[in-house]
C-alpha cells in the first residue's frame, strides 16, 4: 500500500438507527416550533453546520464494494473520527484490499500529514508534495461542501422523528452523483443518489445523512450512512509520536 495512497486517504476524511415510538403508548408526535417550510429548514442547517468548532463524524459503507483507487484493489469499510476547526482533522480508516480488513490511523494538522504504517503502526510523516493534498476544512467549507451543497438537493420534508430524546426533521429526496462527487472523494461520480438527512429542530445541525448509490450495483447498492455528532465537545488534536531511528 503505497504513501501516495495512503495520503490520498486522508483525503476522503475531511464527510444509527432510528428510534421507534412505543407501541404500547406512543405518546404525541413531536412538534418543533416555529413550523418551517422545508426550504427555509435547509437553508438555516446549512448555516448551522458552519458554526461548530468541534464535531465528530462516522462513515459507514454496505452493501457492494466501493474503491478509493483505480485500477479497483482498495474498498473503503468504515471511518471514525473528529474535526478541529479550523484546520485539524483526526481519524481511523478501516479499507478491504483483496479480502484483507486493515485499519490506519490519519491526523493532519495546518496542513501536516501522518499516517500509520499498515505493517507496524508507527507513525509516519507525510510531506504534502507526496501524492494528492488535502485540507481537511474542505467537507465545511463555505462555498464547495457539505453546507453548500444541501440547499440545492431535492429534498422533501418527511416529517418529524425522536432519536434518543431529540428530535429531527426527516428529509427524503434526490442528488445527482455530480452534486455530491466532491465531498464523497469522487467515489460517487454521476446517476440518482436518493438521499435521507435528518436534522436537529432545535439546532438545526444535520444528525445523519443516507445515500444510495444506485450505480454501483443494481441489484445490491453500496449504502452510505454518515453521522455527526458531539458538536463543540472539548477537543484537542495533537501531532503524533514519529518513530525516529537512532
Amino acid at each position: 500500500m503505497s504513501k501516495k495512497f495512503l495520503l490520498w486517504l486522508l483525503g476522503f476524511i475531511v464527510t444509527g438507527t432510528i428510534a421507534a415510538c412505543n407501541l404500547l403508548n406512543p405518546g404525541p408526535t413531536p412538534t418543533p416550533t416555529p413550523n418551517l417550510s422545508a426550504k427555509e429548514i435547509v437553508s438555516r442547517s446549512s448555516q448551522a453546520m458552519l458554526a461548530p468548532k468541534t464535531l465528530h463524524f462516522t462513515i459507514d459503507l454496505t452493501g457492494a464494494l466501493d474503491y478509493i483507487d483505480r485500477p479497483p484493489t482498495t474498498a473503503l469499510k468504515h471511518v471514525n473520527g473528529d474535526l478541529l476547526r479550523p484546520d485539524k482533522v483526526r481519524g481511523l480508516v478501516k479499507v478491504s484490499s483483496l479480502g484483507v480488513i486493515t485499519e490506519i490511523g490519519l491526523i493532519s494538522i495546518e496542513g501536516t500529514s501522518y499516517v500509520t504504517n499498515p505493517v507496524n503502526q508507527q507513525w509516519e510523516l507525510l510531506p504534502p508534495e507526496w501524492g494528492w493534498y488535502f485540507d481537511p476544512r474542505l467537507p465545511f467549507d463555505e462555498q464547495y461542501g457539505i453546507p453548500s451543497i444541501i440547499p440545492h438537493l431535492t429534498l422533501e420534508k418527511k416529517g418529524v422523528v425522536e432519536i434518543e430524546g431529540h428530535t429531527y426533521y426527516h428529509f427524503e429526496g434526490m442528488a445527482q452523483g455530480e452534486q455530491i462527487t466532491w465531498w464523497t472523494a469522487g467515489m460517487v461520480a454521476s446517476g440518482d443518489v436518493p438521499v435521507q438527512i435528518w436534522i436537529d429542530t432545535d439546532t438545526f445541525l444535520i444528525h445523519r445523512v443516507h445515500l444510495i448509490e444506485l450505480s454501483s450495483d443494481p441489484e445490491r447498492p453500496t449504502e452510505w450512512d454518515i453521522q455527526f455528532s458531539d458538536f463543540n465537545q472539548a477537543l484537542e488534536i495533537q501531532a503524533p509520536p514519529l518513530d525516529v531511528e537512532p
